[in-house]
């Protein structure tokens, strides 16, 4: 919602739908953002995204190109939300092909920090004037933002409950691990009980 600044009526591509994505996509509906497609290989995640807020889903940017395309006459996605488990140029590349005029690309996902990942043409970014962002947290003011999401939370307007897909005791932290290697989850967690 903040990096892209999303507007009631807009068109927003979330590419991931991990734990970050997810709430990509319910930030979007919050907005009133009118198409929200969700891209991830994992049609558990897909499911999770259409539940909580997507409008549309596909396992790959090049597979959601001609329904972006049809749906918005060609103008494009205003905003592409990247928010994979490993950033890469093809992930950089399709989002950027995914917005149009004006659009602004959000990253979000990381790669080793010498990875070069990004190689777009300059004369298309600004022939269209599109925008590439990093984001962090993001970009929230934590002492606004924060209560205004617990706020959410406790009305149900933002489901946090619903993306947790398992809970894991401390001994089963090497399972959690390996469930979040494999796209088992949307969101596991670790509970920590007191007995």
């Amino acid at each position: 919602m903040n990096t892209a600044n999303v507007k009631a009526g807009e068109t927003v591509m979330v590419v991931g739908v991990g734990g970050i994505g997810i709430n990509a996509v319910q930030g979007a509906r919050l907005a009133g953002a009118k198409n929200i497609i969700a891209i991830d290989p994992l049609e558990n995640k897909r499911e999770k995204a259409m539940e909580l807020g997507a409008t549309h889903s596909f396992a790959s940017t090049d597979e959601a190109m001609e329904t972006l395309t049809d749906m918005t006459r060609g103008q494009m996605a205003d905003s592409a939300i990247l928010t994979p488990g490993l950033m890469t140029s093809e992930i950089v590349a399709g989002g950027f092909n995914a917005v149009g005029k004006g659009g602004v690309v959000v990253l979000t996902g990381l790669n080793k920090l010498e990875e070069q990942n990004i190689e777009l043409p300059g004369s298309i970014m600004t022939l269209f004037r599109k925008s590439l962002k990093g984001s962090l947290f993001g970009d929230c003011n934590p002492t606004v933002d924060i209560p205004r999401i617990l706020g959410l939370y406790q009305s149900g307007d933002i489901k946090l409950d619903e993306i947790i897909t398992r809970t894991y005791t401390l001994d089963q932290v090497n399972e959690g691990y390996d469930d979040l290697l494999a796209g088992k989850n949307v969101r596991g967690v670790v509970i920590h009980s007191h007995d």
